[in-house]
């Protein structure tokens, strides 16, 4: 598991450092003295669900893991949130999306899914 999780880590390194710039996209935040194991790679942007199509097409296989807040799913109906009552969540959920990140992912697929980003961004 360490081997694999070290694996996660460089691979999300090379999709930081490769998509610097890129886009409006944000990138995962490095914090000092806490070190993720990437179960996901999830960026955010503006353009959410046209990346996402446009790198579906494509081939590369994204993920929208968090589409509804929490408290908006139908099971907390009953603690009474509406949509608006937590504006910042349920921005980041309309903006989130996850690029493929697993141990077995080559350099040579990261570039591969790096490209398609790109290719996005300097289209629109």
């Amino acid at each position: 598991m360490d081997a694999d999780n070290e694996r996660r880590r460089e691979i999300a390194k090379l999709y930081s450092e490769k998509l610097a710039g890129v886009g409006d996209l944000r990138t995962p935040p490095e914090t000092p003295n806490l070190i993720s194991n990437y179960h996901h790679y999830v960026l955010r942007t503006g353009q959410r669900d046209a990346l996402e199509a446009f790198l579906k097409e494509n081939g590369v296989g994204v993920v929208i893991h968090y589409p509804v807040p929490v408290h908006l799913q139908p099971s907390y109906a009953d603690l009474g949130y509406k949509k608006g009552d937590m504006p910042i969540t349920e921005a980041y959920a309309d903006s989130i999306v996850s690029l493929p990140i697993f141990p077995e992912l080559t350099n040579e697929q990261v570039d591969t899914v790096v490209a398609a980003v790109k290719k996005y961004f300097e289209q629109v």
